[in-house]
């Protein structure tokens, strides 16, 4: 997020643990108010969605090590300038470098014979079992792309890009296209690592958002092609959710002509720890937007507070864990539900393996949802659809104190949400598989969260 006003505000974490009386629980950062400020805004420019305004928030860590001290040059680039200005041209302007991270090619034929690939792409899960990470990796031949140049630039990418693959497969020419196969629409390409995990498909979503934004595009009207073999998961939705219409390239046969195509950063801010990050409420306001007629980007202060706990079991969602078998699950849930319903009868305490439900299911209970909890996983990657003002609580068996995990704090940071951990003291088990967790931790931490709320 984009402030113009950035304010520190440490919380004392040692407070937090003596009020509460748990030696493991951290409470990194604090949202609050900016009471002196009420007229700072967003620095968003050109927002193609009517985004609702959001209540001024100070959201910062006294972790040093949770964000690096840099900016993405190519996004800060690209807001700072317009992308014609900004980007390498070559080409007669049919091909835009923008410092190796986003490409723009105008006029471009795509053929999609000139790719290889084992599977074809959206498959039923069961029926690829036992696929490799390389059946279901596309890569293009020389030909796949067609533009008009006399000569192609030279261009570095970063170490292990699929753009090296991608510009070898560019082939030139030098007259029109002549076929009979337009799309004027702007279309975007894009290759999915990990297709079946919450956290990394949403990072994925938000570097595609966040390309097609800088370059002045409309997401709902931006075309997006999948440049990876994956079969069918449930999070495939999202892309639709967010994007125009969307298509694997595993299933497209003819030659197409497309006025304008962009590749998706690869690389983007999340995943190099920037701090400040665009985009972002407009980026959760458009999910919002996909499955419900919502309104607000933020919870009011309210005395009936719906707590979510997700609970990790096993399940088949990947082909190459075809047993399902999952870590990190929570060896007496019952004992601790009964506890939390007895203990807050005014709130909706809602046990759930989330994964199981539609992704537009799970997208409005997170609407919904003023305190997330679980165990570490990828279903806390939903902390980043959280609305402002809410809280997430995120549990670690004690083997992550060696190695402590920051991917969904830094989440609950770009969602503008109270972030609150625990470790366990129990001795750390060989397989991770189960973690035993006293009602009274999640109880006492939630009841914290509750009295908060209304607070800031």
């Amino acid at each position: 997020m984009m402030r113009t006003t950035p304010e520190f505000h440490l919380y004392n974490h040692q407070l937090l643990k003596s009020r509460l009386e748990l030696g493991h629980v951290q409470n990194i950062f604090e949202i609050s108010p900016l009471d002196d400020h009420p007229n700072v805004r967003y620095n968003v420019k050109d927002i193609r969605n009517i985004v609702p305004d959001i209540r001024p928030r100070t959201v910062k860590t006294p972790e040093m090590k949770l964000f690096k001290k840099v900016n993405h040059d190519v996004i800060f680039g690209l807001q700072n300038k317009n992308w014609t200005e900004w980007g390498d041209r070559h080409c007669s302007g049919n091909f835009y470098n923008f410092k190796g991270s986003i490409m723009l090619m105008n006029n471009v034929i795509i053929d999609p014979s000139k790719k290889r690939s084992v599977a074809k792409g959206g498959e039923d899960i069961q029926s690829v079992i036992g696929h490799t990470e390389k059946d279901e990796e596309v890569t293009v031949q020389s030909g796949f792309f067609n533009i008009l140049c006399k000569e192609l630039p030279k261009v570095t990418f970063r170490k292990r890009s699929h753009f090296y693959n991608w510009f070898s497969g560019i082939s030139t020419r030098k007259g029109d296209y002549d076929g009979n196969s337009y799309d004027s629409t702007f279309t975007v390409l894009v290759r999915r690592g990990d297709y079946a995990n919450l956290y990394w498909t949403l990072m994925e979503l938000f570097n595609t958002y966040l390309t097609i934004r800088l370059l002045g595009e409309n997401p709902k009207t931006t075309d997006v092609i999948l440049m990876d073999a994956h079969p069918a998961g449930k999070l495939d939705n999202l892309w639709s959710i967010l994007f125009g219409n969307v298509y694997r390239i595993g299933h497209m046969k003819k030659k197409r002509f497309h006025k304008k195509l962009a590749w998706v950063l690869p690389d983007g801010p999340m995943s190099q720890y920037v701090q400040n990050i665009p985009f972002v409420e407009e980026f959760k306001y458009t999910l919002y937007q996909g499955v419900q007629n919502s309104s607000s980007l933020y919870h009011n202060c309210t005395e009936s507070q719906k707590v979510t706990f997700i609970l990790r079991k096993d399940y088949v969602a990947h082909p190459r864990n075809p047993k399902g078998k999952v870590q990190r699950k929570l060896s007496n849930e019952k004992e601790i539900m009964d506890y939390l319903v007895q203990k807050f009868p005014k709130a909706h305490i809602h046990a759930i393996q989330i994964d199981l439900l539609p992704i537009e299911e799970q997208i409005q209970l997170i609407y919904e949802t003023t305190i997330l909890i679980g165990i570490h996983g990828a279903g806390l990657g939903h902390t980043l659809l959280l609305r402002s003002g809410s809280t997430m609580i995120e549990l670690f068996p004690s083997s992550y104190k060696r190695s402590p995990n920051p991917h969904f704090q830094q989440f609950a940071y770009w969602a503008d949400v109270h972030y609150d951990r625990w470790y366990s003291s129990s001795p750390a088990q060989k397989s991770n598989e189960w973690v035993y967790v006293q009602p009274e931790v999640p109880y006492k931490i939630i009841n914290h969260a509750i009295d908060r709320f209304c607070k800031h």
